[in-house]
């Protein structure tokens, strides 16, 4: 079963993170059902900030599986199953010169016969906006993010990514009948690449396998959206001649979209919106490039949430209207969350595993170099020599480095003022620090709740594992099995 996941602008890729970390935590598998998911990212801002963290997060998630080779077992509930593919980035600016609305459509070569084009040019588009230099993205403004979205129908055959992906898709149609191909854009509407670029790409999809003779492909493949509406906003700037984003016009500019969109065939089977009653502040304005770093938002964990119901959710003979909210203004539960009981579990699982992890397994295994004999858990996976090979600390690290991302993703999520409350953050994250202290341990889902750190260690020591490897593959495999079982 492969799911491709196209990412527009800023806001998709900050979907995409929260896609990787649900991924870990088993969010995408159901029983058998274990899909694998291929990441396309589309934005004109190669240096943006927030797709450099979703670029770590992909980075982060496959070194991790590559190193503990942990295969596929859903009878384990076992974490990382999903196999998660980059195809790259695709860019609209196909040529380096080309950062400007005039450079794309030639402005200054129309003269003599041709200056009407110029005149109508004019009309259309300020100065500003013609010479602004887009590098950095289309600035919020949906009339120039679609001028060059128009483009894309001229150079998406030369396209190594865009090809790539079509033939995958194309792929999947031909092996795997009982699993058609599943495809879902995603981003914000209220920005310049997202509003002028979800439209385009869906009919360029639509195209690509709605052709009669090809036998009208398109029925097979499940195609879906998802819009993200306006969910932070960032300070004003003076300068209300300058070309970017600005936050006070979301609202509008959604709008706008959503009546567009109304009159479009967009040959979508789904489409999922997403909003708050209230935006977040982003403290820090950035109209692009590598300095535009948001932090991540529960409203991107409920878009990797849509993401779950649009995978295993049947194609739909027709659209429809499903409406979610939550129950107090200002909380977010666990009451709150589609498919809550099973959701809850896999995070929960996840906590506990990074949090033991971090504070008594890598310890344990530091000691366990010069004395193993004093660290039991430790004697039922390594032996004198297999604890000091570099290998086995590469898997002992890339699990690490995991465990922290996912703890301090969690902790941002709880701290930003929204008003989740699904784990006790000050039991691991202060003010951008994680709090690693075993101490801890029983508090993380609510006080007191869990056992003491060592009790699920000796669990672990004791446990008869038949069928589980030695080193840190099986003892990870291990950890998480006792946890499992032990959830909620």
């Amino acid at each position: 079963m492969s799911v491709y996941v196209i990412a527009i602008g800023g806001t998709g890729t900050k979907i995409v993170e929260a896609v990787c970390h649900l991924a870990a935590a088993g969010i995408y598998t159901q029983g058998e059902r274990i899909p694998k998911i291929e990441i396309l990212f589309v934005d004109p801002d190669k240096g943006n900030g927030n797709l450099k963290e979703a670029d770590g997060a992909i980075a982060t998630y496959q070194n991790c599986t590559k190193n503990i080779d942990q295969g596929i077992n859903p009878t384990l509930n076992w974490w990382m199953q999903t196999k998660l593919e980059f195809l790259g980035l695709w860019t609209p600016f196909q040529k380096a010169d080309e950062f400007r609305l005039r450079d794309v459509f030639k402005y200054d070569n129309y003269n003599g016969n041709r200056e009407v084009i110029r005149h109508l040019f004019d009309v259309l588009y300020t100065e500003k906006e013609r010479d602004v230099l887009l590098k950095d993205g289309f600035l919020g403004r949906p009339a120039i993010g679609s001028a060059i979205m128009t483009q894309l129908r001229q150079n998406v055959a030369t396209n190594e990514s865009w090809k790539e992906l079509i033939g995958k898709i194309d792929s999947d149609l031909t092996t795997e009948a009982n699993n058609p191909p599943q495809v879902f854009l995603c981003g914000s509407i209220f920005g310049g690449t997202v509003a002028s670029g979800f439209p385009t790409l869906g009919r360029l999809i639509a195209k690509e396998f709605d052709n009669p003779e090809t036998g009208n492909l398109l029925k097979k493949v499940k195609l879906g959206g998802l819009l993200m509406l306006p969910y932070f906003r960032f300070p004003s700037k003076e300068d209300k001649e300058a070309v970017f984003a600005r936050s006070e016009e979301f609202i509008l500019k959604t709008e706008a979209a959503l009546r567009y969109y109304g009159t479009q065939d967009l040959k979508f089977d789904t489409i999922y919106l997403l909003g708050m009653p209230t935006m977040t502040n982003v403290e820090k304005f950035s109209k692009g490039g590598s300095d535009q770093r948001n932090d991540p938002h529960v409203l991107e964990l409920y878009a990797g949430l849509a993401l779950r119901d649009f995978i295993f959710t049947s194609k739909p003979n027709e659209r429809q209207v499903i409406l979610l909210s939550r129950n107090k203004d200002n909380e977010i539960s666990w009451e709150d969350v589609p498919d809550k009981d099973e959701v809850r579990r896999k995070l929960t699982n996840a906590v506990r595993f990074a949090y033991i992890w971090l504070s008594r397994i890598v310890p344990g295994l530091e000691h366990a170099k010069t004395k193993l004999g004093e660290v039991d858990f430790a004697l039922k996976f390594y032996d004198r020599e297999s604890i000091k090979q570099s290998g086995e600390w590469d898997r002992i690290n890339a699990i690490k480095v995991w465990c922290e991302a996912y703890l301090k993703w969690l902790g941002i999520l709880h701290a930003n003022g929204i008003g989740l409350r699904w784990f006790n953050v000050t039991a691991f994250y202060n003010q951008g620090n994680l709090i690693i202290d075993r101490s801890n341990f029983p508090d993380l889902v609510e006080k007191g709740l869990d056992k003491e750190i060592n009790i699920r260690i000796r669990d672990l020591s004791k446990k008869d594992l038949q069928g589980i490897d030695n080193g840190t593959t099986g003892l990870a495999k291990a950890l998480y099995k006792v946890l499992s079982e032990k959830s909620i």
